[in-house]
This record gives C-alpha cells, structure tokens and sequence, in this order.
C-alpha cells in the first residue's frame, strides 16, 4: 500500500466510515438530457430544472446529492455507491474501492474541511466531466441509445431487441429519444445555457480539471464551442474519445491539445483485434492504434489514459489487450497508456456474475498468470487487475443487483445473438471455444 493511499484512508476515516470527497468536488454532467452523477459507479440522477433556474451550480449541487452528502457525513452507506461497498465487503484490505481513488487527489486540508462544511451548501466541483449530447459512431455493447446515435440508429433501423427480462434489458428496446429532449442539434436546451453561465460566472476559475466526454465529444459542435472559450483558462483539461476519426480530425484534435498548460487523452478499449472490435463495433482496431500513436507522437499532453470496460463479453482477450499496451509503454514512456479497469454493471446481464464458476476461474487463473509476469504496470493498475481477480473469484451477485442467475443468462444471450446476427457475425469468429460451448447449453 502506497503511503499516499494509506494516509488517504486514515483522512476519510477521520471524517467518516462511507465518506467520499467525489460527492462534492466531482461530478460528470449530461448536459444533452440534464442528469448527474458524482462519479462514473453510481447511476445518473435527474437535474430538476426549477433548481438550476434558481442557480445554475445546481447542475451539480442537486437536493439530491446534497442528501447522499448528509448520508456520508453521518456514516450511512449511500445505495448509489453499491459498487464501492461491494469490493470493500469482499476484497482483501490490500485491495482498495474506487472512493479512495476519487478522493486521493484532493489535498488533504480540501478533503478535511468539508467535514465542517453544511451539506446543504453549493460548491464548485474542482473536477468536473460533461458531456454535450450523444453523438458517436460506435455502438459498444455495454452501451446504448440513450449514449450513442449509432445505437439509436440501429433500434430505428431494425428494431429494439427483444425477449429481455431484466432490469437492464429496457435500454436495449427504445431508440433513444429521450436522450435528445432538445433536439440533435441542441437549441435552446436550459442545460447547456446554464452551464456556459456557471462556467463564466466562476466556475472556470475554480476548476482543476474539465474533461469533456460523449457520445464522441469531437463529433459535438459544443465540444468545439467550448475549446473557443476556453481560452486563458488555467485549469487541466481532459477528453474522452474513441479516436475513430479521419485524418483532418485527428489533427484538430492534436492542435486542441497544444491549447492548453496541461492536456490529458482518455481513450477506450478493452479487447484486442476482431474480438475488440466486436465489443466496440464501429471500432478498426488497427484505425485505433494507429491514431493512438499518431497522437502520442505529435500530441502536447501530460497524459494518455486508456479505458477498459470489463464485461461478460469483454473479458475474453483483456490480457492481449494489456500486452498490447505495455508494448506502447515501452515505446513512449513508463508514464503512459495508463490503463484503469471498470466493471460494467447495467445492464446486469453483462456483469462478470453472469458466468459459470468455472469460467470465471479460468479467467482468473488466465489474468493472474499474466500479472506474474508482466513487467512495467503502475501499483495502482496491479491494484484494479488484483480487484478483477477478486470479483472473479468471490463476487455471486453485486449489491444493486436485483435480477435471478437464469433470467441473466437468458438475456446475455438473447441480447448476444441479437446483436451478433444484426452485424452479421458468427460469435465462434471472436469468442474461445469454452465460452462458445456454455453460451450454447443456455
């Protein structure tokens, strides 16, 4: 355990045993729709609109997060963070939740002072993720259409899947339209007007970092918008894309990243060539790689981060993945291609819980092998690689989880096939024989 993490740790438990500074200092905001979320684990919540017509910092500071933040302060496990809880309850102490991470980088008299702070007061986030619409061209298989127009596209075109019984199977079977209440082109939406009034009125002064995700943020004439007013800013900034672009595009986005003191690259990716692209369809791997490199080369940033969904689907080829990225480590330096690994969730038919037993084990056995031997990886990457292990090991059911083992099953592969099918793809192309052979006899 790192002496960083360690006096994280003895910070939070001064305050108290559920506390997490992510709930006042982070936020990722939906402007596209109006919904918040204090971090990427719990699900959104609405912004009322008579809220921000009041203040527009309550695109942030909700009455429903300022009663989550009541709940920390007084020690009660917020329902929302399940997830947290969940891989405290279960993992080794070695073994660390995302609350440590998202409050780790915070100062510690930043973090310390807002156990004296009401939680009923509105305050600035210092890191803050938004995203303007939905538009992207990919449609990954964790995602949806209330995220991607290429989602939504497909429902439109073919039709909503159907035969799902669980919970997370209602995302699957409308076209999205919700998720555009302003329409595609975002006119007169409250919720970005608000934004740019909170981001002028001292917001911008107040930020570490603005990261800016999507859909695919560079497809957004906001995004483009928001870099011309960003000008003279001091704060970090960050995006999140997927890096499927032509050539002209990429270089805008190289020439963005010059603007700015320090410029951090999030992309995503989890599984290596055809497999890869399966999960993110839309994605040429190669197309990827390359432009990752091409950024990585001519790019002026501080980071490049690379982010990995792990799923039922997904699962199968993380470790060439991860291979293939510390073969660009070594290339561009120890610093670089840092790779976090998140668990999907919702829809609960794509979590790791969904598989056999014995799957999950020779998963686990696969991704701890590699982890003997690979050379190169951060203490906080070990870390998230050994959480992955752990849930594949010890996890049955997450804490949220609401649905049975065989409506799940069901519904992976229903949904599989389904999506398989409209891409006009054979899964033994792409999946290893032992998954093959269990999906078969559901």
């Amino acid at each position: 355990m790192s002496t960083t993490v360690k006096r994280t740790i003895e910070i939070i438990n001064e305050i108290s045993p559920s506390f997490c500074a992510a709930k006042w200092y982070n936020a990722t905001i939906w402007l596209g729709n109006g919904r918040t979320a204090s971090c990427h684990l719990p699900p959104a919540h609405t912004i009322p609109l008579k809220e921000i017509a009041v203040d527009p910092s309550a695109l942030h500071n909700t009455e429903f997060k300022k009663q989550r933040r009541k709940e920390m302060l007084d020690g009660v496990r917020c329902k929302e963070c399940a997830y947290c809880w969940t891989v405290e309850d279960t993992a080794s102490p070695d073994i660390h939740s995302d609350r440590i991470y998202k409050t780790k980088i915070y100062k510690e008299n930043e973090i310390l002072q807002l156990a004296n702070i009401d939680p009923t007061e509105n305050i600035d986030p210092k890191t803050l993720e938004i995203s303007f619409d939905n538009l992207c061209n990919l449609s990954c298989t964790y995602c949806n259409s209330e995220f991607s127009t290429t989602w939504s596209s497909d429902i439109k075109l073919n039709g909503p899947y159907t035969k799902l019984k669980t919970s997370g199977g209602g995302a699957f079977q409308n076209a999205g339209e919700h998720a555009l209440p302003y329409g595609i082109k975002n006119e007169n939406n409250p919720y970005i007007e608000a934004f740019f009034k909170w981001f002028h009125a001292g917001l911008k002064d107040n930020l570490q970092e603005l990261r800016i995700t999507g859909g695919e943020p560079t497809r957004s004439p906001w995004f483009w918008k928001l870099l011309d007013e960003c000008k003279d800013t001091k704060f970090d900034f960050a995006v999140n894309s997927n890096l499927i672009m032509d050539q002209v595009k990429l270089n805008q986005l190289i020439n963005a990243s010059k603007q700015f003191k320090r410029f951090d690259l999030y992309t995503s990716g989890e599984g290596y060539g055809a497999h890869g692209e399966f999960i993110r369809w839309g994605l040429d791997y190669s197309l990827w790689r390359n432009n990752l490199i091409q950024f990585a080369k001519e790019g002026q940033y501080n980071l490049i981060n690379v982010m990995m969904t792990i799923s039922a689907l997904s699962i199968w080829t993380v470790t060439e993945f991860m291979t293939d990225m510390l073969e660009l480590r070594k290339q561009f330096g120890g610093h670089q291609f840092f790779m976090g690994l998140n668990l999907v969730r919702f829809p609960s038919f794509q979590n790791l819980n969904v598989l056999p037993q014995h799957l999950k084990q020779a998963q686990a056995d696969k991704i701890e092998i590699w982890l003997s031997t690979a050379v190169g990886l951060h203490p906080a990457e070990t870390n998230q690689i050994e959480r992955i292990v752990e849930y594949l090991r010890t996890v049955e059911r997450s804490q949220e989880d609401t649905d049975s083992q065989e409506d799940k099953a069901k519904d992976l592969k229903s949904f599989t096939q389904q999506y398989a099918d409209r891409k006009n793809i054979a899964l033994s192309s792409v999946f290893p024989t032992e998954f093959i052979e269990w999906f078969n006899t559901i």
